[in-house]
């Protein structure tokens, strides 16, 4: 940590009692404009040392600016963040897409919004990935899951501790129905679809 400056205070003479005064002034005021930059630095470091995926999340969320999320497996989805949970996102799409998207798949966050700096450092709601999944499978919710190359488009029938499984057509009968599970940490993003 630096020293603190100091500036020794004006001594004025009997025949000049203000020279000297202006220019010991400025000086005083010089240092604290430097110091005042030096603590705002230091906040700055400190916010960012705190800030979190969710944090940023949900400071783009509350500007209701364009955002565009690129996944780990290279997806873009571009919408407008509606919902930030503990560990994920909900983000509304073009053609009125809800796009539910864990953190952990996240890669790049950009922001239309070039003018503010998110610094990331509140906490998002503590509704988690895997609540949120079990109140989807509860209303039998249609989605479509991206899962590294492979997307599975049926009714989201359960969720469990880490993993989902979603009821899909056969592709030789559509009446038939097969139950795909899913790892949770594999999903990369899901669509919730309109019925």
């Amino acid at each position: 940590m630096s020293a603190k400056l100091v500036r020794q205070p004006h001594q004025p003479t009997e025949e000049h009692p203000l020279d000297g005064l202006t220019s010991w002034l400025a000086d005083c005021l010089v240092d604290e404009a430097a110091a005042a930059r030096s603590r705002q630095r230091s906040l700055e470091q400190q916010a960012a040392q705190e800030a979190s995926i969710a944090g940023v999340l949900l400071d783009l969320a509350e500007r209701g600016r364009l955002v565009t999320i690129k996944t780990l497996t290279g997806q873009k989805c571009e919408g407008h963040l509606t919902s930030v949970g503990a560990d994920f996102v909900f983000m509304h799409a073009y053609e009125n897409q809800e796009l539910l998207i864990p953190n952990q798949s996240i890669a790049v966050i950009k922001s239309s919004d070039t003018n503010c700096r998110s610094l990331g450092t509140r906490t998002p709601s503590t509704v988690c990935l895997a609540d949120t999944l079990e109140w989807l499978a509860a209303d039998k919710a249609h989605v479509e899951v991206v899962v590294g190359d492979e997307t599975v488009r049926g009714c989201l029938q359960t969720s469990g501790t880490d993993l989902i499984a979603i009821s899909v057509a056969t592709r030789t009968d559509l009446s038939q129905r097969d139950l795909i599970h899913i790892a949770t940490t594999a999903i990369d993003h899901m669509t919730v679809l309109l019925r």
